[in-house]
């Protein structure tokens, strides 16, 4: 069952990357663009066929792929070269890869997402809040839906764990709905105060819940969605800001070891987690960094403001640059990944 599990830990995050390549794909060869190679896999060919002047081909490990499009990283003649298309659609072209990972993430979640009660889904309205709670002296009431905390906007019920967690005070500003009106809640504490019986404390606060229909699955897919995609934000923001450090980043071998380890827990557990993963990539493709999908799509808008491309010799140098310097992070990330693996540190 392990081996099963890291086996359908790899072949998914494989998936998701074909996925992103295919949104290359279809977007180049919808607009004339020609595609030389297209590549299911890394490492040696297996099988290959040429078909339509595009040489597909299979590789041996079932991690990664690619779409080279002719003239994508320099000149050439061909009319039908990426860099002779329109502008607006090469920018399409280069965001279809991440434009597919939130699609398929989304799709994901649509299956995967399961209504937590009978009620159906936990919304961010307060239903009711116990007697001695801290959040009734900040003012808080029941039926008042929460919008926001610290002016961290709640998309989902878990959003409040994530606002609270985002800083070292337990006493936070909140806005709130109530009656139709949004109303500021300046200084509401959340703090543990009610016995739950079994020696623990809580604050003292139940939600609301919105029925398990379609629209509602829909719309809670699409809010986890976005919520998702956000979270990436928030830990790069954290990142940068020097709360997490580099050791705490996980790399390819990290990221199949805990889709391995979910994968045996929680089937539908494990589908959100790919989903989380998908839009992840699409989200960190789309970083204006050199070597990425959002690093091109700078130098095409550079291109659109000056009405003229920049030379694909200084591009192609960014780049380069750029690629190096992400080698050298994934190099050192998958290090400390293997280094947790072989001490037990990482998730058994």
């Amino acid at each position: 069952m392990q081996v099963l599990s890291i086996i359908l830990a790899i072949l998914a995050f494989g998936v998701l990357v074909i996925v992103h390549e295919f949104g290359h794909f279809i977007t180049a060869k919808r607009g004339g663009v020609q595609v030389n190679e297209f590549w299911i896999g890394m490492g040696p060919t297996i099988l290959k066929h040429e078909y339509h002047g595009t040489m597909y081909c299979l590789k041996l490990l079932p991690v990664g792929g690619a779409c080279v499009m002719e003239g994508e990283d320099g000149e050439s003649e061909s009319e039908h070269a990426f860099g002779r298309a329109r502008l607006r659609r090469r920018i399409l072209i280069v965001a279809a890869g991440a434009l597919m990972n939130f699609l398929i993430g989304f799709v994901i979640l649509l299956f995967a997402v399961q209504a937590p009660t009978d009620n159906g889904f936990i919304t961010t309205t307060v239903a009711s809040i116990s007697e001695g709670s801290s959040v009734l002296e900040g003012g808080l009431q029941e039926g008042d839906t929460i919008i926001s905390i610290d002016g961290f906007r709640l998309l989902v019920r878990s959003d409040l764990n994530v606002a609270m967690g985002m800083s070292s005070s337990t006493t936070h500003s909140v806005k709130v709905r109530r009656g139709g009106e949004t109303v500021e809640l300046p200084s509401v504490p959340f703090e543990a105060r009610i016995d739950d019986g079994e020696g623990g404390k809580l604050i003292g606060l139940t939600f609301g819940a919105t029925p398990d229909t379609v629209v509602s699955r829909v719309q809670y897919a699409a809010l986890t969605a976005l919520d998702d995609a956000r979270l990436v934000w928030v830990s790069l923001g954290q990142l940068l800001g020097g709360r997490v450090g580099v050791n705490d980043l996980a790399g390819p071998v990290g990221v199949a070891s805990t889709m391995a380890v979910t994968a045996r827990v929680n089937i539908r557990a494990f589908l959100q987690l790919v989903a989380f993963i998908s839009i992840n990539l699409g989200v960190m493709n789309l970083l204006p960094l050199p070597a990425l999908d959002g690093g091109r799509l700078v130098f095409l808008i550079i291109e659109g403001i000056r009405r003229k491309p920049v030379p694909p010799k200084y591009e192609g140098l960014v780049h380069a640059a750029g690629l190096m310097l992400l080698l050298m992070l994934m190099v050192y990330v998958t290090g400390h990944d293997i280094l947790r693996l072989l001490t037990g540190r990482m998730m058994q």
